[in-house]
C-alpha cells in the first residue's frame, strides 16, 4: 500500500490557520519545508520511513515547542493512524510516551533530591 505524504496529508490535517496563529503556522511550514529537503521522507521522490529519523532529530524537537504539546501528540496520533510502517508508528508512540511521561511530572508536585557521592 502507498504511504501518505506527511507534508501534503497527515500534517496539513492538523496544522491549519485554525489551529495556530498565523506567525506560528509560518514557523511550522518553514520548518516542515526544511526538514522535508533534508531528510527527504516525502512520498513523492523520496522515502516515508526516512520520516522516522526526522521524528527522532533536534529538528521535530523544535517542532514541538512551536507547535504545543496538544497539537504535537494530535499529529503524532495522526502519523500513527496513517503509516503502515511499523517503525514510524514506533517513534510516534515513544514520542507519544516521552510527552505523556513529562506532562505527568508537569502535573504532579514533584520533589527531586538528588544526593551528591560521598
Amino acid at each position: 500500500m502507498s504511504q501518505p505524504d506527511f507534508l501534503r496529508h497527515v500534517a496539513s490535517r492538523v496544522i491549519s490557520p485554525n489551529s495556530l496563529d498565523l506567525k506560528r503556522l509560518d514557523d511550522v511550514r518553514r520548518l516542515l519545508a526544511a526538514a522535508e529537503a533534508k531528510y527527504k521522507f516525502s512520498s513523492y521522490g523520496g522515502d516515508p520511513k526516512k520520516l522516522v529519523n526526522y521524528l527522532l532529530s533536534p529538528d521535530f524537537t523544535e517542532l514541538t515547542f512551536i507547535l504545543g504539546t496538544d497539537l504535537t501528540k494530535k499529529l503524532l496520533e495522526e502519523i500513527i493512524k496513517d503509516y503502515d510502517y511499523q517503525e514510524i508508528k514506533d517513534a510516534a508512540k515513544k514520542i507519544l510516551e516521552e510527552i505523556d511521561g513529562y506532562t505527568e511530572m508537569e502535573d504532579k508536585d514533584a520533589v527531586i533530591t538528588y544526593k551528591r557521592g560521598l
